[in-house]
């Protein structure tokens, strides 16, 4: 996700740093041409131009790796991995757009993703859908499946206890609703 921050320090670094090594390197190309510069004074003069070409083509790849979209935003994973894990199952996919911090966004991914694995082995359902949205300042995530229902806590090995204790630990809230005519799981983040 390009931000506006990562865009001003971009030209920032254009702007100032950048075109300063650009100077330098002119300044330095002066001293190589003038006709009185000794031949020991020209070598070390051509050593500091090739570091300061070398230094530009490091700013330059550091500005436009601040254009660049360097990673995919907690909904584009998000989509990724319902379509990937649930396919044919997946029913409804509701992905609201909206800025979620790049740590949280880890953790709902990784919540979401135990939630659609469960639905898929467990649930002998043929539907699955998944909701991500923000809900009063809130992030809210659900998943539900049309299976035959009966995860419990009490029942689960691990996923459903390790989702609500990662949930607890950010300060969440989680809800299991599993009935015979299907599960559905929510945290609100």
């Amino acid at each position: 996700m390009i931000t506006p921050q990562r865009l001003a320090l971009a030209r920032e670094l254009h702007d100032g740093v950048a075109q300063d090594l650009v100077a330098l390197g002119y300044e330095l190309d002066l001293l190589l041409a003038a006709t009185d510069t000794h031949a020991p004074m020209r070598k070390g003069i051509r050593s500091l131009r090739f570091q300061v070409d070398e230094i530009i083509i490091k700013v330059r790849r550091e500005m436009y790796q601040l254009r660049e979209v360097q990673f995919e935003s907690v909904q584009e994973k998000l989509t990724d991995a319902a379509k990937k894990i649930c396919g044919s199952m997946l029913s409804r996919l509701e992905i609201a757009e909206f800025e979620i911090d790049p740590a949280l966004g880890v953790e709902i991914t990784a919540i979401a993703t135990e939630l659609m694995r469960n639905s898929v082995q467990h649930s002998r359902g043929s539907e699955i859908e998944i909701y991500l949205s923000q809900v009063e300042n809130h992030t809210y995530l659900e998943v539900r499946d049309n299976g035959k229902g009966g995860a419990t806590l009490d029942s689960s090995r691990l996923g459903l206890i390790g989702i609500k204790e990662r949930t607890e630990k950010l300060g969440g809230a989680f809800t299991c609703l599993s009935t015979s005519s299907g599960t559905r799981v929510a945290i609100t983040l």
